[in-house]
This record gives C-alpha cells, structure tokens and sequence, in this order.
C-alpha cells in the first residue's frame, strides 16, 4: 500500500480509472477497456517491481543490522587461556578480556585492571 502514496502511482491509478470510463462511454464493452487496462497492467508492472526492491532492500539493511550487533570476546572458561565466542553465549561466571575500544555485550564486574 506505502506504493500508492507515490504521486505518480495515484496519478496512472486515477488515468486509468478515467480512460476505463471514457473508453465504455464512448466505444463499448470490450474496445473501450483497452487503454484503461493497459494503463492498469503498466501500474501492477510498477508496484511489484518496487514492492520486490523494497523488500529485498529492508530485508538486507535487517540483516546488516543483525550482524552489526553481533560481538565475540575472549572468554576464559575453564582454562588459563582466552577463547573467542560469541556474545550472545556469555554465561554468569564467564571471565573475558577486554581491550581499547572493544565493546562491553553483558554487565561486568571488573577483577582487575
């Protein structure tokens, strides 16, 4: 529907409802639909193909941002050396590192620093 605020959509929407009129008074039933409907045809033509390229468009900015949130953090679990993971499997008791300019994904409670 957000096609149909489009100035342009409104404008072929109203030219073909016209033209369909027009062309019933003036030449029948199956002549006069012939402008109308190719006007008609030409403006499903358009709203598909937009509808598509906005799908597809927010569909990726969503995924962009999905991956933008995502972080991984050197975590020592159980061992004396870190391993990457990512945030969203941080647990209670992870201890992790954190360097210059990296991120904090969870509240912390800093040991030492």
């Amino acid at each position: 529907m957000e096609n149909f605020e489009d100035r342009i959509n409104q404008i072929l929407l109203g030219a073909a409802v016209v033209s369909i009129a027009i062309g019933l008074y003036r030449e029948g039933s199956i002549y006069g639909l012939i402008e109308g409907t190719s006007i008609c045809i030409a403006l499903v033509i358009i709203v598909t193909v937009t509808s598509v390229n906005n799908y597809y468009s927010e569909k990726r900015l969503a995924d962009l941002l999905a991956l933008s949130e995502k972080a991984e953090v050197m975590v020592f679990r159980n061992s004396d050396k870190p391993f990457n993971i990512d945030s969203e499997e941080l647990v209670v008791g992870d201890l992790f590192e954190f360097r210059q300019g990296d991120k904090m994904p969870a509240d912390v409670i800093m040991i030492e620093g």
